[in-house]
């Protein structure tokens, strides 16, 4: 297992550029950004991103927090959700160029299922969705990671058994489920749980603590859930996303010297 960091909840705006520089700096081996968070991102962004990441020494891990506010993957609009799968088949192509390996399925703003629309059709149109990109994913070599999250976050989703069913029905090989600490702390009667249900489907993980800050600023222990990651045979990465302070450098190095040690 190798560290990433994703800076998307830093709390004021840092340049995909910048971003690759500032975790490179406190030791980890990769970057995660989110491909609208601070600025969407276009080819050119890529490029830019690119040389940044080779500059800087670091590896790209993929993308999370993937769609912006605006979209709603289980619209009425066959338009719409057209727009949708172009869009994360998009973000699958961009995670490929730059040598990613994931999309973490998140955003609940936009995969929530509106009220005007029956449940059961709205969640059909996202396994299509799942689908449809799930089978430009398994040529590219790309995961495409349901998370689970919280339900003060998401009206769907919630724990890795939901998360599990979703992808089971997708049946694609590039689909499987995130594990985040934050949200298991929320959902989960277990830490370790989760991912022992997951096992092979787990492509993603997420780490901060119990009040989103960085690993060490709450009360949990990460050493039992390094040990089931390793019992499961999870060699992606384990990504920190945690709300920073303004002294983000120090946040950084603080973090990722708190998961090292609990990875002992």
């Amino acid at each position: 297992m190798k560290l990433a960091c994703a800076l998307h909840f830093s709390g004021f705006p840092i340049k995909h550029s910048k971003a690759a520089g500032l975790a490179a700096a406190a030791g980890f081996d990769a970057l995660e950004i989110s491909p609208w968070i601070p600025s969407v991102i276009n080819q050119s962004g890529i490029e830019e991103l690119k040389a940044s990441l080779k500059r800087n020494n670091i590896a790209f891990s993929g993308f999370t927090a993937i769609y912006p506010p605006g979209m709603v993957l289980a619209s009425r609009s066959p338009a719409a959700r057209k727009r949708s799968i172009l869009y994360t088949n998009q973000l699958i192509e961009f995670a490929n160029e730059l040598g990613g390996r994931c999309l973490v399925w998140g955003s609940p703003r936009s995969r929530n299922i509106p009220d005007n629309v029956p449940f059961k059709r709205g969640y059909d149109w996202l396994i299509q969705l799942l689908k449809a990109s799930g089978d430009l994913a398994d040529e590219r070599g790309v995961k495409i990671a349901i998370e689970p999250i919280n339900r003060f976050e998401s009206k769907i989703i919630h724990t890795a058994r939901e998360a599990l069913y979703l992808a089971r029905l997708v049946s694609r090989k590039s689909v499987g489920i995130v594990y985040d600490v934050f949200h298991v702390s929320l959902e989960e009667d277990s830490f370790t749980a989760p991912i022992l249900l997951a096992g092979k489907r787990l492509a993603a993980v997420h780490v901060s603590d119990c009040n989103r800050r960085i690993p060490g600023k709450g009360h949990i222990d990460f050493r039992p859930i390094f040990r089931a990651l390793k019992q499961v045979g999870y060699d992606g990465y384990v990504t920190l996303e945690a709300t920073l302070s303004l002294d983000i450098k120090k946040d950084l190095i603080a973090a990722r010297k708190h998961l090292e040690s609990s990875m002992e």
